[in-house]
């Protein structure tokens, strides 16, 4: 009798401590990579690409046959950017004007981090942090290594808008021209 309970607490034992491993690797941050987002039109094609890292190993060979830089591209004439960008980021959202370029922030660890940021020919015009838009932190939804802050994204190329709405019920309508908040619902 004493044999069985010994070897079902092993049992359980080895269990818990192979749950436990697999749930702290499914909590990591996503390394960077190379893509590419054509605009809505189809006549512009803006390019990331993956900054060098110590470990980041998705860099996109095809890609990088074609693209040297970061940046909007005419898709009829490849080979030079229009305008480059010197940051990173997993979200983007190319204006079909050719101008104008919406980023999101990286992986939520602060809520000073980057939320949302507005570009035009690759120069910041304005920028927001996660604090500046979610008021009550306790909604928050946090993991092991990060947060979620945003329920809703909506990005309307033909009206130069993106509506967003935080995980704490506020929302914001922007405009991508400027980066202003147009509209704000407490």
């Amino acid at each position: 009798m004493k044999l069985f309970s010994t070897l079902g607490l092993a049992i359980l034992m080895i269990a818990l401590s192979m749950g436990v491993g697999i749930t702290v690797m499914a909590d990591s941050e996503a390394p960077p990579g190379d893509y590419t987002k054509e605009t809505e039109n189809g006549n512009y094609i803006f390019v990331m690409l993956a900054p060098d890292g110590k470990d980041w190993s998705s860099k996109n060979a095809e890609i990088r046959k074609v693209y040297r830089h970061s940046g909007l591209y005419n898709k009829s004439n490849s080979h030079e950017p229009l305008w480059k960008v010197y940051w990173y980021s997993f979200s983007v959202y190319p204006s079909s004007d050719g101008k104008h370029i919406v980023r999101m922030g990286p992986w939520a660890q602060s809520t000073s981090d980057l939320a949302i940021a507005f570009y035009a020919d690759g120069k910041q015009l304005k920028q927001y942090a996660i604090s500046e838009l979610v008021k009550d932190t306790d909604r928050l939804r946090r993991t092991v290594s990060h947060f979620f802050w945003q329920s809703t994204l909506k990005y309307n190329d033909k009206e130069g808008t993106v509506f967003l709405k935080t995980v704490d019920g506020h929302s914001y309508t922007f405009s991508v021209k400027t980066g202003e908040i147009v509209e704000k619902k407490p």
